[in-house]
């Protein structure tokens, strides 16, 4: 069965007779495009050819009305809207859309969810002069993120108004945070064309920041990923101290502390507040050859089956405390996240 991801991107289109990819730099008319893409299968993310992976309904500005009938009417009652870090080329961040809608639909809990992907210009190279371009092409890409939010929450609206029942949840990985905070600094203000805080009430439940590339502190300086306290209902914020392209590249670079290495220093200052920190430095399974599920200590959130979990439960609004395989450390205010028994 085909996996439809629907996506946005400032990046720049190849033109080809089938318009089916973007390139690694920024569109030239600095519009953002908006279409449908089809997975006929998210098994293998290497199968980035025409025959597994085909892109349609392209429009400028906005969804197409078509578009925003089917994304409104499919039954997933679970809307989720990703956004990709470092090293992605488009048909790369798609496939990745994809197959996260298939891993969280067969988590425990299953969670079935219409997903949406905003893909910004990464080169889609592993060197440290790519890494550094990326980053500085996430926080360019901020304008770009406002312009998609304003296309975004009236369709969110209608979407939520289909059902009661209906969930968002916005999730960033690795460099996407630094991409989501940069955004939210353009996104939410009183200047022409901003928004106001006002405008996202009960439209996002969770966000979740995972192995987070921003500074240490960014939670407390206010804006940015801090706004997001203010317009969800509960954020959740992923971290590993053991985490390989955040304590060497990432740390290097910034030199200063990452967020996705052990959360902001002043976690107990957050206690009380809409926000849970789950420290997943345990929950990597050792192989039979002694190698780990996910050797990075970083791909976590896609690799090992507890964290999923977790991250499906979360999403579909349990309660934290009662989750499985977590254990709260009270004095610093955060989550221990452990591998089932027997895991």
């Amino acid at each position: 069965m085909a996996t439809r991801v629907y996506f946005a991107t400032n990046r720049n289109p190849i033109i080809s007779d089938v318009p089916n990819n973007f390139g690694t730099d920024f569109s030239s008319d600095g519009t953002l495009q908006f279409g449908r893409a089809i997975l006929q299968s998210v098994k293998d993310e290497s199968e980035l050819g025409n025959s597994n992976l085909a892109i349609d309904s392209l429009a400028k500005g906005d969804f197409s009305d078509a578009l925003k009938t089917e994304i409104v009417e499919q039954g997933a009652d679970h809307l989720l809207i990703t956004v990709h870090g470092f090293d992605y080329r488009f048909r790369e961040a798609v496939m990745r859309a994809g197959f996260l809608a298939d891993w969280y639909g067969r988590g425990k809990p299953k969670l079935a969810s219409t997903v949406i992907a905003f893909s910004w210009p990464s080169l889609g190279s592993l060197t440290v002069d790519a890494y550094r371009t990326d980053y500085r092409n996430a926080a360019a890409s901020s304008g770009a993120f406002r312009r998609f939010l304003l296309a975004l929450l009236p369709l969110i609206k209608r979407y939520r108004g289909k059902s009661p029942k209906r969930r968002v949840s916005v999730m960033a990985h690795s460099m996407g945070n630094h991409f989501l905070h940069a955004g939210l600094l353009a996104s939410i203000g009183t200047a022409p064309g901003q928004l106001a805080l006002g405008d996202f009430a009960g439209l996002i439940d969770r966000s979740l920041l995972i192995a987070s590339d921003e500074d240490a502190d960014v939670l407390s300086t206010g804006g940015g990923l801090g706004s997001l306290l203010d317009i969800s209902r509960h954020v959740a914020l992923y971290y590993n101290r053991q985490d390989l392209p955040l304590t060497t590249i990432s740390r290097v670079v910034h030199g200063t502390g990452r967020l996705g290495v052990d959360g902001p220093h002043d976690k107990s200052s957050f206690s009380g507040r809409n926000i849970s920190f789950v420290n997943c430095s345990a929950a990597n399974p050792e192989l039979p050859n002694r190698a780990r599920l996910d050797p990075q200590w970083h791909q976590y959130y896609r690799l090992v089956p507890e964290v999923r979990d977790d991250l499906c439960a979360v999403m579909a609004g349990k309660d934290a405390a009662g989750l499985p395989n977590r254990t709260f450390r009270k004095a610093q205010n955060y989550y221990r996240l452990s591998l089932a028994a027997g895991g």
